[in-house]
């Protein structure tokens, strides 16, 4: 049976910002009005017509589940003369080998591994793709059926040629860094705009390996928590003020900052953060006047476990609702320093009162609960 199309949104203009959000399945977290990724995905490859550069984490299929029609899109595309290359993390490769071989065998389709532990001893955790070098996606979502279906995300689609033409040049300089020997680089390689837009601006780690013209992303994130006025909303797969067994104050100080001239933080977590030394962190900042801490837990479906599934994986901040920062970045030193990340900020009114409402839905729902400083938590099952 032929996968059915999701309904036709409303073209975005250039300039013009969606939103894209995932629900694990069984849950009341979908937000009215709130694009669905599998959606704005397939509407971005059927859309194509030259290329798709897709930077990638790992790639992990499971057959009827909600990638199959990403897969099949893809093919589509590659078959009708779309250029398709695909950069994955080498430690995550053998995720889903029979899935990476049939996006490599597809008309056309290079994908690279890229070693990023040898590079910055890291990993690339960045979760992109580019069509045409004229609109893009980032986001949370990893390119996994669960990502799509059970596990709570939030990316952003971008019809803006000035920021996919600097994720396109961050592309093919990834690209090259995982150049096989049977591979030929670019002839042309695209020239990348330098600086943020007036209302859009990208942020990479780590920050020795930020194309010129593209700040890091750490101090991206930090002018938006220090320049909020009111209140920062903030949800996270993972928080943590440790760097192995050394503190890393960087975070916590603006986060304390922010709450000491009066600003109401409020940060949602998802328990995966209840291991040591992350819990010991969270419940610390807690105990500081205007912050609040909740932990979201969201039940296994009836009679099934998912490994790697059922947890909130989005990463934004909302500032004043007015300011949105979303990425790929857990709030943890190695993410910033050490690994391929790619972060927005989006300063939109519009699309910063929709984040708001998405982070509003979860935090007020009963699958979130205030952090119990008194209490052992007892990190989830998580594979």
């Amino acid at each position: 049976m032929k996968p059915v199309a999701p309904p036709i949104s409303p073209p975005l203009q250039p300039g013009e910002a969606q939103l894209a959000l995932s629900v694990p399945a069984g849950t009341d977290l979908a937000v009215s009005g709130v694009a669905k990724t599998q959606e704005v995905w397939l509407q971005l490859i059927r859309g194509a017509h030259r290329s798709i550069d897709w930077a990638a984490y790992y790639v992990a299929s499971s057959r009827g589940e909600s990638l199959d029609p990403i897969l099949l899109e893809l093919s589509r595309a590659a078959a009708r003369g779309v250029r398709v290359r695909i950069i994955v993390d080498k430690q995550m490769s053998r995720s889903d080998p029979a899935a990476l071989d049939f996006l490599s065998r597809m008309p056309g389709a290079a994908v690279r591994i890229l070693d990023f532990n040898l590079i910055a001893t890291g990993s690339h955790h960045a979760k992109y793709f580019v069509v045409d070098n004229r609109e893009a996606f980032l986001g949370s979502q990893n390119f996994d059926w669960r990502s799509l279906s059970q596990i709570h995300e939030l990316g952003v689609r971008i019809v803006q040629p000035h920021i996919a033409g600097q994720l396109a040049f961050l592309f093919e300089m990834d690209f090259a860094l995982a150049q096989d020997r049977n591979d030929t680089l670019e002839s042309n390689p695209p020239v990348m705009p330098r600086g943020p837009t007036a209302t859009m601006e990208v942020g990479v780690s780590p920050p020795q390996l930020s194309p010129d013209g593209i700040r890091p992303a750490l101090p991206v994130l930090l002018e938006v928590i220090r320049g909020a006025k009111s209140q920062l909303n903030i949800q996270l797969l993972r928080y943590s003020a440790h760097s192995g067994s050394e503190r890393w104050d960087t975070l916590e100080e603006a986060l304390r900052e922010a709450a000491a001239r009066g600003v109401r933080v409020q940060i949602l977590v998802s328990n995966w953060s209840t291991h040591s030394p992350e819990i010991g962190d969270l419940k610390e900042l807690s105990r500081f006047p205007n912050v609040e801490v909740r932990i979201a837990s969201i039940p296994e479906l009836p009679g099934r476990f998912i490994p790697y599934a059922r947890v909130i994986h989005s990463k934004y901040v909302v500032a004043d609702e007015q300011v949105v920062w979303l990425g790929t970045t857990n709030w943890e030193r190695a993410m910033f320093m050490a690994s391929r990340n790619v972060d927005v900020v989006l300063r939109r009114e519009s699309i910063a009162k929709q984040a708001q409402q998405i982070f509003l839905r979860l935090w007020n729902s009963s699958y979130s609960a205030p952090i119990e400083v008194s209490k052992e938590y007892v990190p989830p099952r998580v594979r």
